[in-house]
């Protein structure tokens, strides 16, 4: 299994998407979400579309053969700051991770400190958990990884609800964390 993570944020919510699937599928996956892109396009990001292409995005990763998702939500508390949230989502969506049995982990690339931070709250969940069950983990930028994009669509859905995540069908699963 081979999992792509990305994360995004509406009004104190964070949420955090884990997009799964079969290492045999992931070459069609990759070919379908490239085949997204327009002209002059180098990566699909779901908030910058218009609400068309926005359903077709969500349709064709509903559509993609052998993906599941699960979303990680946080309402942050008043007095929790995003650094402490994400490194809590980034906790629960580790053993996400590894429980699927994935093998490697994509996450969308962020700023230098971030990506440190991100690697020690990974590295923290981590412990005590058998070495041969670590998935090998990366921040890639998301121009280089179609699947990130998936991870970014799901994430959306889930962030405006109603319609929009219902296009997803059965493909996500949310899971809620914290107070």
């Amino acid at each position: 299994m081979w999992a792509f993570s990305d994360e995004s944020e509406r009004a104190g919510v964070m949420l955090l998407g884990v997009v799964l699937i079969r290492p045999g599928d992931l070459a069609a996956a990759r070919a379908q979400m490239a085949g997204l892109l327009l002209p002059g396009q180098r990566r699909v990001h779901t908030s910058d579309e218009s609400d068309r292409r926005r359903r077709v995005v969500l349709g064709t990763v509903a559509r993609t053969g052998g993906l599941s998702a699960v979303v990680v939500r946080y309402r942050r508390p008043g007095g929790l700051g995003r650094l402490a949230a994400r490194h809590l989502l980034l906790q629960a969506a580790t053993g996400l991770v590894v429980g699927s049995g994935a093998t490697a982990w994509a996450l969308d690339n962020q700023d230098p400190a971030q990506v440190v931070r991100d690697r020690a709250s990974i590295a923290h969940a981590l412990e005590g958990v058998d070495r041969r069950l670590h998935p090998a983990y990366d921040h890639r930028p998301a121009s280089s990884e179609p699947m990130l994009w998936a991870a970014d669509a799901v994430c959306w859905a889930v962030g405006a609800g109603g319609e929009w995540q219902g296009r997803l069908g059965g493909t996500v699963i949310v899971r809620d964390i914290g107070p």
